[in-house]
């Protein structure tokens, strides 16, 4: 994988998977994504999971199949079901890539450092059955937990059945806050500690400071986030003669780390859309769709291409939408429509400017 592959983490929701699979060739070419299976969701009504585990794995693959297709590799994370078992005892991720086994799906594991021992085997029974290797995703919190981080990972790779040569790495900072300011120091240093830098398959450094909602940003308003991540991506790239290994760049496209569960009793979302550019992102919010209702979002899009920051109708599927939806060509959708729409928009926009960056280097 080249330093300029984006690796976008994406929450396996219906928006999610509607803007993978309405990717251009040459943006699809240019992206290596993770998709998190989801929680289960919560009826708040009845006070219980609203499907079985069996229920909610069982689609999976259909979508990925649908979104993404059988040409190129995608890695999977199962870390929010990660705990639950399948009406027969059975481990989701046996289930999972099983049935991505019958539709012939390229799916990579990924697997965490505090994943359960069930996890681990299911993992490395998986590694073992497909030979397409695993992803490994460190956090911050194992530089803590694990003194000798290179003992532990070498330990973890024995039981998986696996080599760094055979693994894909990927340090995941999550939530970088949103003030904008990323300490980079502290990044390079961990970077620094990543046991066997070079011999991984590929190497990625993942972070958001999208907030975990938009409850604090003004109605009628269009508020900017800072991307601190690019900007991390940035500062580190100036320092690279620092780097024993350049990073390759991941993000959590329009979302925040953290899985979100309302009850839809209490919480009244508002209209809004979320729109990536150079250095922030753009969100334009409206009022509480309820009260005020979906055509708000009409009056959003013809704000939004008003803009300079606007790429135009024919930049991605997303951008089409909300041209057309400016004019009333389009309806005004649901929130997954708008999930959709803003992820289309911000994987075609970080592609190309990964793409632009000058002095990539061959290997991530």
């Amino acid at each position: 994988m080249r330093s300029n592959t984006y690796v976008p983490i994406l929450k396996g929701r219906d928006g999610e998977y509607g803007a993978l699979r309405m990717l251009t060739s040459t943006v699809k070419q240019a992206i290596s994504p993770v998709v998190e299976v989801p929680p289960i969701e919560w009826n708040f009504a009845e006070g219980e999971p609203a499907k079985t585990l069996d229920q909610h794995v069982s689609k999976v693959c259909a979508k990925i199949e649908r979104s993404w297709g059988h040409e190129r590799p995608l890695w999977v994370d199962l870390l929010w079901v990660a705990n639950q078992r399948m009406d027969d005892g059975g481990h989701p991720m046996e289930y999972i890539f099983r049935d991505a086994r019958d539709k012939h799906l390229l799916l990579i594991p990924i697997v965490g450092m505090l994943r359960d021992d069930e996890y681990i085997e299911a993992c490395g029974a998986t590694v073992r059955r497909d030979r397409r290797g695993l992803c490994l995703r460190l956090q911050r919190e194992d530089f803590v937990e694990f003194p000798d981080l290179s003992g532990a990972v070498s330990t973890l790779l024995r039981r998986l059945s696996a080599v760094p040569a055979d693994a894909d790495l990927i340090l995941d900072l999550r939530d970088l806050g949103q003030s904008g300011s990323v300490d980079a120091s502290s990044v390079l240093d961990l970077i620094q500690r990543v046991p066997d830098i070079q011999d991984w398959r590929s190497f990625t450094l993942a972070g958001t400071s999208f907030p975990a909602n938009l409850t604090g940003l003004p109605p009628s308003d269009a508020s900017q986030i800072p991307r601190g991540e690019w900007m991390l991506r940035c500062n580190l790239r100036q320092q690279k003669r620092s780097l024993r290994r350049v990073p390759g760049f991941g993000d959590y496209g329009v979302s925040s780390p953290e899985p979100s569960e309302v009850d839809p009793r209490i919480m009244r979302p508002s209209a809004s859309v979320r729109y990536t550019t150079a250095e922030s992102w753009i969100v334009l919010k409206g009022k509480n769709l309820r009260d005020h209702g979906y055509e708000q979002f009409h009056h959003l899009c013809r704000d939004l291409i008003k803009r300079p920051e606007y790429c135009g109708g024919k930049f991605s599927w997303g951008d089409g939408y909300i041209y057309d939806c400016a004019c009333e060509r389009e309806g005004t959708g649901n929130l997954t429509t708008w999930r959709k729409v803003g992820t289309s928009h911000h994987l075609a926009f970080v592609t190309g400017q990964l793409a632009n960056e000058p002095g990539s280097s061959s290997k991530s």
